[in-house]
């Protein structure tokens, strides 16, 4: 099960998969994600959960670009609590190399505390090392 996510460029900013064989949702971002985007994305994403009951998230935010901290409220109050109520529990940020990308993820972690088993990676090979120690 697979998705795609575009901005309001209607450049494709977001790939979303269900990768089965990892037992994991990949989620592969790239450029800017503006605040209809990212409502977007966490919709279909709160729907390929509920489908796969998939427990585990590898969000690569490795080549996006800018903050996204304008979601940030909606991402807390909204996303997280019913992707958690669909079945999330564990959740690795590949970091951007981009420092506000890099801040907008590490605020999300300090919000949502102990909601979530929430680690931040600088590569994927890290994040997915860490995904599978946790299944």
């Amino acid at each position: 099960m697979k998705f795609q996510t575009k901005n309001n460029l209607d450049r494709v900013i977001c790939t979303t998969e269900y990768q089965e064989e990892n037992n994991w949702i990949y989620c592969d971002w790239e450029g800017y994600a503006n605040v209809d985007a990212m409502k977007s994305w966490g919709e279909d994403y709160l729907q390929l959960v509920k489908k796969t009951k998939c427990a585990f998230l590898l969000n690569d935010d490795s080549k996006s670009t800018g903050p996204w901290t304008q979601a940030l409220e909606w991402i807390e109050s909204y996303l997280i609590p019913n992707v958690i109520e669909a079945g999330l529990k564990y959740y690795a940020h590949i970091v951007s190399a981009n420092t506000f990308s890099e801040m907008s993820a590490k605020e999300l972690n300090v919000k949502i505390g102990g909601a979530l088993e929430m680690a931040t990676f600088k590569s994927l090979d890290d994040a997915k090392e860490w995904l599978k120690s946790k299944q």
